[in-house]
């Protein structure tokens, strides 16, 4: 059985079986990985505090193929991003892109730095209204990853449909973020 302790950012949590979930995460050492966290849905889960959505996170974990979350403690936990909509949208919008444009198990520690100061700038700022944050993210990751940048892109429908094209599919989260 392989143990790992492993810094990363929690991207999606899904219900699994009675009381488990299965967090996706992106790690500075491993890229993108699935784990999954027994008893996480519990009240009385003492895990339950340090795997909140989009906080920065020490994990350890054992097992290959899903491994199992077996310990973890918070880092940085971004509270602004929970208390403002507009700021919440934005932050899974950034995070259904790390989930849908990058491969499982590929470390990429520049993409790591790029979601985690994205994450601390979204929650520094007093209020957003533009999407000039979520699109420098966006372009970042794309040229991070190696896909380049659009030849032209004066508006987020630009940015977005670049994205699209990338990942070949509509980014679910898009229609939330222009409603709010």
């Amino acid at each position: 059985m392989k143990y790992k302790k492993l810094t990363g950012i929690i991207l999606k949590k899904q219900n699994y079986r009675e009381a488990d979930q299965i967090v996706s995460v992106w790690s500075r050492e491993a890229g993108k990985i699935r784990v999954l966290a027994r008893s996480l849905r519990k009240p009385a889960s003492k895990l339950n505090y340090a795997m909140q959505d989009l906080s920065e996170v020490e994990i350890f974990v054992a097992g290959n193929h899903l491994p199992t979350l077996i310990g973890a403690k918070p880092i940085r936990q971004f509270k602004s991003l929970v208390q403002d909509l507009k700021k919440t949208a934005i932050a899974f919008y950034a995070s259904e892109l790390m989930l849908k444009m990058t491969a499982d198990e590929h470390p990429n520690p520049p993409a790591y730095d790029l979601l985690s100061d994205f994450l601390g700038k979204l929650e520094e700022q007093s209020a957003v209204n533009d999407y000039f944050l979520i699109d420098g993210f966006a372009l970042g990751l794309a040229s991070v990853l190696g896909f380049g940048s659009p030849k032209k892109s004066n508006s987020h429908i630009d940015v977005n449909r670049f994205i699209e094209y990338i990942i070949e599919r509509n980014v679910k989260s898009e229609p939330f973020l222009i409603s709010v």
